[in-house]
């Protein structure tokens, strides 16, 4: 075992020069025609410029793995061994991925000889699949391109079809389940070849010839299989979308034309032709959710646009910020979370001084130049999307999203930035710029629209009744095969005609109910009138299914201050508790953050260690090949797309570094009970629940959610789903409120659920209300709405004469700056004057 490898705290301090020393022997012994082949080689130095990365061939990433992985001078090029692959193949799907990206020996170059038997062939591909299952984000597109352009490992693909599809090698499979392994791995890969546009010739051939294999099979006892059937389905679809090209929203960035030219959506349209009575496939009902929440953020990003090209200004909107730069981070190395660019908001109105002009960013500024950096910076949050443009005509556009918002650098003017999109821009460093963010908050838009991405035909949990209406809900498939439930030790018979409540469970009639409901069935809706004891219902659920769940439970609220309020009432019956995000307010729930809990050396795989230095290396590389083309930029095309190269390249290892520091947090979150954060961290860490195999998500506040995000929160692991919330009183968050109200993008899943098909449980005793109060929403919202004696006996308000009123005004609500909300401030006033 390497250095790297061991388990000192100080693993990311071992000596770099020695690793970058063996890795530049290596590269000057490569042959000098595979040097040029690659365009991510360094080229001699009296050459002009650097080439850009390459996107399909990560050859100095791969150098860095071979020499950190054994230190030697000496590369290591033997095969695994077939033995080494069947250890492998039953190790989980993280540390299969760790062993295969950290190991000496190369597991994606040369693994598989013409001369390979069945069983070598078999357990490589078993391999692939489990580590492609994993939808590792900055690895996965990378893993299938190695695995598309291994040529000989795709024709012995073919000759394995040709066994597995041909009578007369039928004694060959006796063991019917690998047969479904062998089928299920195959149609996983290509799948996922094609949804990332990475079919090449000879795959495109061999699926052609496998299919053709299928149709001509004389072994029927094959070919009906389910899996053989879903695998022709996938071919034949591949085979007739192949030559599509990829779309232009395959991602959530807006264009430059489409900023005034829309894109013809018409957002009314498209929510109203989703509905719950199609037959829709899988493909095309995530289609329509994307479409939906990508024409949703680009609504008033468009208006505001048009706004400003045609009038120059804006009464509503974002602010904006006239003549900021973007800037080079000199000091990258030393950057506490890899920014390598910043907006400097004082842009040209700052003084240079001579630091500056060496690339140090640290200037003094004024006691009033800071506060006037603070209150126009501290609005704007890590996540957020910058549009920048040299002028109001928007002949050209820079998209950039927010990556650090430390207060001592909001101090000094600056922003952490990455560019992800930029359009007839040329370079820009140094250059006067306007700059504002969109009206919509981008980052809950964008963590679940590339969620939405990855969705396959057979990664969508509760098809049926999400998609299909089914309206007869299973149990649990978890509760199959383990013990009953029991509550307090006292087991609960919740299978019977008439479930006996255990006396110290404190719940009344209807909440009993939908307890019962909750637990016997694996999709529950459960409606919460005001006052009814939601969360109090939500507690006694959960401490509940603790005690039988195998994985941590997922809980996931809308709002942070709801999910303090909630674990605040857990925390008196578990401590195992960690909460994501650091938006808490309660000091008592400040305890539970993840990033305050140690990661003990024993319990992390010591490979992702090495992970995660061989990246940060490469990062820190690739960053200087991005310095020296801007230092030796000359405005010529060819020194543009070098740049514009260098910086994907950059941004792909960053996605990297963010999947490792997913992979850290696994293991601290592995062992607890409950795992906890709002729907928007929910979509941005999704891998992390992919990786823990949740069985279990509740929904706080779940009519407060929209579609799209309620299923970014689902994996393919979920057995089991608790909604609670009221779709009588609130509706999902979007980002216009007057196209909310004509389109129904504010309707949930929730609602439509409950409304349409799906029988949801309502509680119908309220704590909460006087009377009086109550009879407001009796019988008008719900008809069956009961009042608690309790309610009888609430004190008066002091100093009025009644506890009811009536105000009648003529002061109308008005829109907020962005338009997305609105609010009456009139109201607000007379409300003041009672406090």
């Amino acid at each position: 075992m390497s250095d790297i490898e061991s388990d000192g705290e100080d693993w990311f301090n071992k000596d770099e020069e020695e690793i970058l020393q063996n890795l530049q022997c290596k590269v000057k012994n490569e042959h000098t025609r595979d040097i040029e082949a690659n365009t991510e080689d360094i080229v001699d130095a009296n050459t002009e410029y650097i080439r850009g990365p390459s996107e399909t061939n990560e050859y100095l990433y791969q150098k860095r793995l071979e020499a950190s992985s054994h230190l030697s001078k000496e590369a290591n090029v033997k095969k695994m061994t077939t033995s080494e692959m069947r250890k492998a193949i039953n190790l989980e799907p993280l540390d299969v991925f760790l062993l295969v990206i950290t190991n000496e020996r190369d597991f994606f170059v040369d693994q598989i000889s013409t001369s390979d038997g069945l069983e070598r062939v078999i357990l490589y591909l078993r391999i692939w699949c489990k580590i492609c299952e994993l939808e590792l984000p900055g690895f996965q597109k990378e893993l299938l391109q190695y695995f598309v352009n291994n040529d000989i490992f795709l024709e012995k693909l073919r000759v394995l079809s040709a066994k597995l599809f041909q009578k007369k090698f039928k004694t060959i499979w006796k063991n019917v389940e690998e047969v479904e392994e062998i089928i299920y791995a195959m149609r996983f890969l290509i799948v996922r070849l094609h949804k990332w546009q990475l079919i090449t010739t000879k795959a495109s051939y061999v699926i052609e010839h496998i299919k053709k294999l299928i149709e001509d099979s004389d072994n029927p006892d094959m070919v009906q299989r389910q899996l053989s059937q879903q695998l022709k389905f996938e071919l034949d679809r591949v085979l007739k979308e192949e030559c599509k090209q990829l779309n232009e929203n395959a991602n959530i960035y807006p264009t430059l034309n489409e900023l005034f030219e829309g894109n013809g959506e018409d957002c009314n349209q498209i929510i109203n032709a989703l509905k719950i009575s199609e037959k829709l496939e899988v493909s095309e009902y995530i289609a329509k959710q994307k479409r939906i929440l990508r024409e949703d953020f680009m609504i008033p990003l468009r208006d505001y646009v048009c706004k400003l090209k045609e009038f120059g200004t804006s009464p509503h909107g974002p602010e904006i910020y006239e003549d900021v730069c973007i800037v080079l981070n000199a000091d990258f190395i030393n950057a506490k979370r890899h920014e390598m660019l910043f907006v400097d908001v004082f842009g040209r109105k700052r003084q240079l001084n001579e630091k500056r002009k060496k690339g140090d960013n640290v200037i003094s500024l004024t006691k009033e130049e800071k506060k006037l950096a603070r209150d126009k910076l501290s609005a704007i949050k890590t996540g957020s999307l910058l549009l920048f443009s040299t002028s109001r005509s928007f002949e050209n556009l820079i998209l950039a999203t927010v990556t650090y918002t430390d207060r001592e650098l909001i101090n000094l003017g600056y922003l952490g930035i990455e560019i992800v999109r930029q359009y007839n821009i040329g370079t820009f460093y140094d250059r006067s710029l306007l700059m504002f963010e969109t009206p919509a908050f981008f980052e809950p838009y964008n963590n679940v629209y590339n969620y939405l991405n990855t969705y396959g035909e057979d990664k969508l949990p509760m098809k049926q009744y999400i998609i299909d209406g089914e309206s007869n809900v299973s149990p649990p498939r978890y509760l199959q095969i383990t013990k009953p439930y029991s509550y307090d030790r006292e087991k609960l018979s919740l299978n019977t005609t008439k479930p006996i409540k255990p006396k110290s469970l404190p719940l009344n009639e209807s909440q009993w109910n939908a307890y019962c409901k909750a637990l016997t069935h694996e999709f529950c809706l459960i409606q919460g009138p005001p006052g009814t004891g939601k969360t109090h219902l939500s507690v006694h659920l959960v401490r509940t299914l603790i005690s039988n769940a195998k994985t941590p439970i997922v809980l996931i609220t809308y709002t942070n201050d709801s999910l303090d309020k909630f674990l605040l009432k857990l925390s008196s019956y578990t401590s195992n508790i960690l909460r994501f995000g650091s938006q808490t307010r309660l000091p008592e729930i400040s305890k539970f953050n993840v990033q305050l809990q140690p990661t003990q050396n024993e319990m992390v795989n010591p490979r992702l260690k090495r992970l995660y230095y061989v990246v940060n290396e490469e990062f820190k590389t690739k960053f200087a090949i991005v310095q020296q083309i801007q230092t030796n930029f000359d405005g010529s095309e060819e020194s543009y797309q070098s740049l514009l190269a260098a910086q994907k390249a950059v941004r792909d290892v960053q996605e990297k570094l963010k999947t490792i520091r997913i992979m850290f947090q696994f293991y601290v979150a592995r062992k607890a009970d409950i795992i906890a954060m709002t729907s928007t961290f929910a979509a941005r860490n999704n891998f992390l629940f992919r990786l823990l195999q949740c069985k279990i998500v509740i929904f706080e506040e779940a009519a407060e959610i929209l579609e799209s995000h309620v299923l970014a929160c689902l994996t393919e692991y979920t057995e089991h789903v608790i909604m609670i919330g009221d779709h009588l009183q609130l509706k999902p968050y979007t980002s216009n409120y007057r196209n909310s109200l004509t389109s129904q993008l504010n309707i949930s899943l929730f609602e439509r659920l409950f409304v349409n098909n799906l029988k949801g449980y309502t509680l119908n005793v309220q704590y909460r209300m006087r009377p009086c109060i109550a009879d407001l929403i009796h019988p008008t919202f719900y008809t069956d709405l009961k009042n608690d004696d309790t309610v009888n006996s609430y004190p008066k308000i002091r100093n009025m004469d009644k506890n009811l009123y009536f105000h009648t005004h003529r002061k109308h609500e008005v829109f907020s700056e962005d338009e997305c909300s609105i609010f009456n401030l009139y109201e607000v006033k007379e409300i003041l004057k009672l406090a």
